[in-house]
């Protein structure tokens, strides 16, 4: 058994999994951890991290790697995603890393990013194999729609309407109403070529396909959604189901209220509040754009898929990619 660690460097947060190998090429989680840095912020507004963003992101880098070699960790793979593929001193950044480190950051495309969401969420849910899956990942910079089995992808998109990205095109708090028209119809009008292009996979007449979404934003909305349908958020989402109607009314009621309010819903973390409507409105469009009534919520993704991709015939990550901790 082999003790390995993903490092994602998300738009919205830093995100480490520690997990061990199990037979079969499965993997059992064994440390996981999330620092906020919000540095998809300052590459929309001024298309690099700066210096401020650079020094949180080697001090977060710094953490999360002194956690994974205390958790045992013997490899370490770290992957950039979309601010770190925007950012003009993306290269600044990781040539920091290696410097004090010896751990490369690779910086991958929105599709491997969505390729990997898939897979941990393929695996998660225990969906068949040879069986089609479409996926959501709604992360701070991008929005990853992927579908197809636990191998190559049938069909995706990688979108820049994150939820960090996008927030500030609702510029009140709460936001009002045209605004969040606005943005629904850019979502939608981004979202329907890959819609369709699955749509046309799987025949005019064939049903929705199965759906999972992941991302703490779409997590939270889906929590507030059960609790005020069912009187409680669950504790555990994997595989929890829950309808559309349910997420439109959890975003009605994250939009009448400003940020500081949000925080008394049942469901809702203080590091996403004001991330709620911006990530709600995409997310509803994703689901108006796949005529979607319902999606089962996921706690594994990128960091799982890294790891599982790894481990099989390597479609992104080998593991001779992997570096000493």
């Amino acid at each position: 058994m082999t003790r390995l660690a993903a490092l994602d460097l998300g738009s919205n947060s830093f995100h480490l999994l520690v997990a061990d190998t199990v037979a079969g090429g499965t993997i059992k989680r064994v440390v996981t951890r999330k620092l906020t840095l919000r540095l998809a912020e300052p590459v929309a507004r001024d298309g690099e991290l700066g210096r401020d963003g650079r020094r949180r992101a080697g001090d977060a880098f710094a953490e999360l790697v002194a956690l994974a070699r205390d958790a045992g960790a013997h490899l370490i793979a770290a992957v950039g995603t979309q601010a770190l593929r925007q950012a003009g001193d993306s290269v600044k950044l990781r040539e920091r890393l290696f410097d004090r480190h010896g751990i490369e950051v690779t910086v991958i495309s929105g599709l491997q990013e969505g390729y990997l969401s898939l897979r941990g969420m393929h695996a998660a849910l225990r969906v068949p194999a040879d069986a089609e899956l479409l996926g959501f990942d709604l992360g701070g910079g991008s929005f990853e729609v992927s579908y197809g089995r636990a191998g190559p992808l049938a069909a995706a998109a990688s979108l820049p309407l994150g939820a960090a990205a996008v927030r500030d095109r609702l510029r009140h708090d709460p936001p009002r109403f045209l605004e969040r028209v606005d943005l629904h119809a850019d979502a939608l009008a981004q979202l329907q070529p890959v819609a369709r292009e699955v749509s046309g996979l799987r025949g005019e007449r064939a049903a929705p396909p199965r759906a999972a979404a992941t991302a703490g934003t779409i997590r939270d909305l889906g929590r507030l959604g059960l609790a005020l349908a069912l009187g409680a958020a669950p504790e555990r989402v994997r595989g929890v189901v829950v309808t559309r109607d349910q997420l439109e009314r959890a975003y009605t009621q994250v939009c009448t209220l400003p940020t500081g309010e949000r925080l008394s819903l049942p469901g809702i973390s203080d590091s996403r509040a004001d991330l709620l409507p911006a990530g709600g409105t995409v997310l509803l469009a994703a689901m108006a754009a796949f005529d979607l009534e319902h999606l089962e919520l996921c706690d594994w993704g990128l960091r799982e898929g890294l790891l599982l991709d790894a481990l099989s015939d390597g479609e992104v990550v080998h593991l001779d990619d992997f570096q000493p901790v």
